[in-house]
């Protein structure tokens, strides 16, 4: 292990607004960089040498690492921009040591040192043949709020973030296409590492669309294996409040995809995109998760084609859940598999399907979220393929019916 600390003086004549700013910007630093472990900031209080007024340590697994952190753009912007400006004194040491074992009782949850993934799922962009038949279905049917709409396409919310839902008019389709979904990144850092994976990989880096360079401060778009268009962005824009509807989804969760390139597929979402898996049905789904430790925001089937299976959006409650269930019955939308108890996530849904508008919509309550620990580290079950593995009510190995 390596420590490397910085002690410091701010100089007289920086305000205490800048003092404070460049301070709450060093406690961003382990976000920024995940190889930092062990990361402190904390004011002087000696009464024997007060040369500096605060010291930062930090913790790296080794020099090379280190020397990436202190290398890098970023930490190179900052400190040629924010901190030589207001500092008047500073020494830096670094040295190698041995890490103790941690002891059993009351540790503290280990540091994530691995290169990180994809935040989370934010939207998904679905071409539809009728853009008002879609919104009256999605609004009444999945509770979204419609925020704008064009004749060319809308954008439909769930919670507070921009968009859950982009349609696009699309009249010579028969049938709804899911062509892209996209995916918040936390840091500037983690999406040049991204953009850095997908070009080693030898894929294409693609723009954004107009529209969506518009909601973030910064991404890139590339395309899976089979065609689906995937974005990849930083600082995607929020609502100050989420709508005012009582019964409507808390976040969407994650896509569902079916495809013949099942390995392939695997590949790039695990080693290109940096998905960590969670579970796997042998020889027929894999579920993986993003840095916002839902149980999966993304799971991938083995099947004959490629198309998105679904979408997942997580609700208040399971009363919401069957309230919504009580709707589709109503008006006789269709339900293409009733309540579910998902064995791998713990969640319980119901899922609906009218191919005019794209993919089945499930509506869940209690999706499985991983603590910060269990995130770093869970070991993925490896189930057989029996539907009791999908959903715990099934009471015998051959019942597939409902799926």
């Amino acid at each position: 292990m390596i420590r490397h600390t910085l002690s410091f003086r701010f100089a007289d004549d920086a305000d205490r607004a800048a003092r404070e700013s460049v301070l709450d910007e060093l406690r961003t630093f382990p976000d920024r960089y995940p190889a930092m472990r062990g990361f402190v900031l904390g004011e002087n209080i000696s009464t024997r040498d007060r040369t500096f007024t605060h010291t930062m340590a930090v913790d790296f697994d080794g020099q090379d690492d280190l020397l990436a952190y202190l290398g890098s753009e970023s930490h190179e912007r900052f400190v040629r921009t924010r901190w030589r400006p207001v500092i008047a004194q500073q020494a830096i040491t670094s040295f190698e040591f041995t890490e103790r074992a941690p002891l059993l009782e009351g540790r503290n949850p280990p540091v994530s040192t691995r290169p990180h993934g994809p935040y989370g799922m934010e939207y998904a962009r679905i071409e539809v043949p009728d853009m008002q038949e879609t919104i009256d279905f999605l609004q009444y049917h999945v509770g979204l709020q419609l925020e704008q709409r064009t004749d060319e396409y809308a954008y439909l919310r769930a919670d507070i973030e921009h968009h859950a839902i982009e349609l696009i008019h699309s009249p010579a389709r028969t049938d709804g296409w899911t062509t892209a979904v996209g995916f918040s990144v936390a840091s500037e850092e983690i999406l040049e590492q991204l953009h850095k994976n997908v070009l080693d990989a030898g894929l294409e880096v693609l723009e954004l669309q107009e529209r969506q360079r518009a909601l973030c401060d910064n991404g890139f778009a590339v395309k899976d294996p089979n065609g689906l268009v995937v974005e990849l962005f930083t600082e995607f824009q929020e609502y100050a409040e989420p709508p005012h509807i009582e019964i409507r989804p808390l976040d969407l969760v994650h896509p569902f995809i079916a495809t013949a390139k099942f390995e392939e597929t695997l590949d790039f979402y695990q080693h290109v995109l940096r998905f960590l898996p969670s579970d796997h049905v042998v020889g027929s789904t894999t579920f993986l998760r993003c840095e916002d430790r839902y149980h999966h925001s993304l799971a991938v089937q083995k099947n004959t084609e490629h198309y998105v299976a679904h979408l997942c959006f997580a609700m208040k409650s399971l009363d919401h859940v069957m309230r919504m269930r009580a709707r589709a019955l109503y008006k006789g939308a269709p339900i293409a598999s009733d309540i579910v108890n998902h064995s791998a996530s713990t969640s319980i849904a119901f899922y609906m399907h009218d191919t005019r508008f794209g993919p089945r919509y499930e509506l869940c309550d209690d999706h499985r979220v991983f603590t910060p620990e269990e995130h770093e580290t869970h070991r993925p079950r490896r189930m057989p393929a029996d539907p009791r593995n999908i959903d715990v009510w099934r009471p015998a190995s051959d019942d597939w019916g409902r799926f």
